[in-house]
């Protein structure tokens, strides 16, 4: 399960997040949602230990990410927002390292490999944004974690490999992870999450089943991303 109580993170230039409440459940898929600048980079980011906050309780399975960030990084899978890995590398030497520092084989990283039709022996500078971000991803749950945090992860991903992703985090959520996944598009994680969370200019101002958003927008008429950027506007934080 992953906790985020009261979490207060604030930049120099008052920017940040403020009083973020989420809890995601074991076998639940959150979509975290807001446009670029809301905070939901900052959110994970402080989730992960990479940024300090002023206040917040943030645990995974009961694991204070902040006072036990090596424990903690153990069993969770994370992708930043814009991974920088290197270039001169090909994916197999990546995935190779990647398992031999988690103490795992590399056959899963190459069957999540075949899945996405990766071809692995090509160093990163001649990959397409797409085969990147493949690669990202699959560095982040080699090691097949109990719970995920992944900013905007099918950024890149054209809609046959977002189906695929999508794919491998059910079969995740089947076996009890927890996982929680950013994006600013709401069509991109409507066949693949079970509740959604809005984050609006630091401040989450929604927090509901996705399947009672989706049916509010049936009921006005809307489309889903009408509806939801009409929300967007209508709220005050």
């Amino acid at each position: 399960m992953i906790n985020i109580k009261s979490l207060t993170m604030l930049y120099k230039n008052g920017r940040g997040v403020n009083n973020i409440e989420l809890s995601v459940e074991d076998g639940e898929v959150k979509g975290l949602l807001g446009p670029n600048g809301a905070g939901k980079s900052t959110t994970m980011r402080s989730f992960m230990g990479f940024l300090n906050p002023s206040q917040g309780t943030l645990s995974v399975n009961g694991i204070n990410t902040l006072n036990n960030p090596i424990q903690a990084k153990k069993i969770i899978g994370y992708l930043p927002g814009d991974p920088q890995l290197p270039e001169n590398l090909s994916s197999k030497k990546l995935f190779k390292f990647g398992a031999e520092s988690r103490g795992v084989s590399i056959n899963y990283a190459l069957e999540l490999a075949e899945k996405f039709e990766l071809d692995i022996n090509e160093t990163l500078k001649k990959l397409s944004k797409g085969n990147r971000q493949k690669t990202a991803l699959i560095l982040a749950i080699l090691h097949k974690p109990k719970a995920m945090i992944l900013d905007e992860p099918t950024s890149g991903l054209d809609p046959f490999h977002q189906r695929t992703f999508f794919e491998i985090i059910h079969e995740y959520a089947k076996e009890g992870t927890s996982i929680l996944l950013s994006s600013h598009i709401i069509s991109e994680v409507e066949k693949g999450v079970k509740s959604i969370a809005v984050i609006k200019q630091g401040s989450k101002i929604y927090d509901e089943s996705f399947k009672s958003f989706s049916e509010q927008a049936k009921k006005n008429n809307k489309t889903l991303e009408d509806a939801f950027f009409e929300f967007y506007e209508r709220e005050t934080n």
